[in-house]
């Protein structure tokens, strides 16, 4: 298992690409039953597609990205589309509104790793070093006691990952691994 298999599409639709990681969140996605989802860093919106939170009880799904050129092809059957950088997540959304947020952070520290030749996908690979853990506290912010947060990333930086995730208060770490992609699902503690 390479790292490099969390970027190879699995379809050739330009802008529809599901990668390993985007199946991964979804297949965890659809184990946990949730009213409100958001999706952090949604992209095309093709996490909540793939999703089965409609065969449960979601009611209400949303997609957060900073690029409107992805959000462009978001398919609102699945949610609502939000342009929104995870820095305004708590200017923008009352905190502990949702009961499961998901996550695919870049995974590139802009100016180190491979680019990507395409603009919309480089953008959304690429981020400072510091950029997980505003996913991760962003998540925190939105999730209600007892929410569950699952966030996908490269398996050498799950550790990283789960730090950041104890330190935003989460609690019952799980780590999942598929085809070179890792994912952590993680629950706040519910209140006495």
């Amino acid at each position: 298992m390479g790292s490099c298999e969390s970027v190879l599409p699995l379809t050739s639709v330009p802008g529809r690409e599901i990668t390993t990681d985007t199946l991964l969140l979804a297949e965890l996605a659809g184990d946990v039953p949730c009213r409100v989802c958001f999706d952090l860093g949604t992209g095309t919106g093709e996490v909540l597609k793939n999703a089965d939170l409609y065969g449960g009880s979601c009611v209400f799904s949303v997609g957060i990205d900073v690029s409107f050129e992805a959000l462009k092809k978001f398919d609102k059957a699945f949610g609502q589309p939000v342009n929104c950088s995870v820095e305004m997540v708590s200017s923008v959304f009352t905190g502990g509104c949702a009961d499961l947020v998901l996550a695919n952070p870049p995974y590139n520290t802009a100016g180190k790793g491979r680019p990507s030749p395409d603009s919309t996908r480089r953008e959304a690979r690429e981020g400072d070093s510091l950029l997980v853990y505003r996913f991760i506290f962003a998540g925190a912010y939105l999730l209600e006691p007892g929410g569950c947060m699952i966030i996908t990333g490269r398996p050498a930086a799950m550790s990283i990952t789960e730090t950041g995730m104890r330190a935003a208060g989460f609690c019952r770490l799980e780590r999942f691994e598929k085809q070179g992609v890792s994912a952590v699902k993680a629950f706040l503690p519910r209140k006495p």
